[in-house]
């Protein structure tokens, strides 16, 4: 197991000028098949991450949450809170990471982690396809955007059933479009983004009306 640490230096530059790897599912998929314990930590998915880009980061924490695959307790919140760490130093525009070691010590069953990377692969690679520098007028705003990937990575962290894949989708699309200087992406990542807050919002008001009928219509009518 890698040696745990808070400062995950080394140093990080912002995702316009990192080049991105192709097929990072794939290349995630190896490293894990390559190790041996049965579980991982979020330390070990971070430092497996040769090109040390906040995008590609919050990216790979996103990607489990994205297909469904097999049951990991806690999945969404495991991942989804480095993640809304890291997006967030990148909006403040921190030259590197620091993870808390408490979350950097969160495990995950790494074989079944395996599983949802596998799931996930052929629509990222699909997207990597067709993402190119665009609209640079867009691709420059990586702050911003930074600052829109925290708030989605924090409805990720959320334990809101079957509303987590829309918010990890969004986080897929969008860091892969910082990486990859696609202005034009980044726009598709901003609306995929809203489209998840709106699904989870409606997730949250109709379950709350589904308890309310069911609860409710299990008391007695008042004499």
């Amino acid at each position: 197991m890698m040696r745990e640490r808070t400062d995950l230096a080394p140093r990080m530059n912002d995702a316009p000028e990192t080049p991105v790897p192709h097929d990072l599912c794939g290349q995630l998929i190896r490293h894990l098949n390559a190790m041996t314990d049965k579980s991982v930590t979020v330390f070990d998915i971070v430092h497996l991450l040769r090109e040390r880009a906040y995008a590609l980061l919050v990216l790979i924490l996103a990607l489990p949450n994205a297909v469904p695959g097999p049951f990991i307790p806690g999945l969404s919140t495991i991942t989804g809170i480095p993640a809304l760490i890291f997006a967030f130093e990148a909006a403040l525009g921190r030259p590197h990471p620091r993870l808390p070691a408490r979350v950097g010590k969160f495990k995950l069953n790494r074989a079944k982690m395996i599983g949802h990377l596998i799931r996930a692969r052929p629509y990222t690679m699909n997207l990597e396809t067709v993402m190119r520098p665009r609209l640079s007028a867009v691709s420059g705003r990586v702050r911003l955007a930074f600052l829109w990937c925290g708030w989605l990575a924090l409805v990720l962290a959320m334990p809101i059933p079957f509303g987590n894949s829309f918010a990890a989708w969004a986080l897929i699309i969008l860091p892969l479009a910082i990486a990859r200087r696609d202005g034009l992406f980044m726009l598709v990542g901003v609306f995929a983004g809203l489209l998840a807050i709106i699904v989870n919002i409606a997730i949250v008001v109709l379950g709350w009306e589904a308890l309310q009928f069911i609860f409710g219509g299990a008391k007695l009518p008042a004499n």
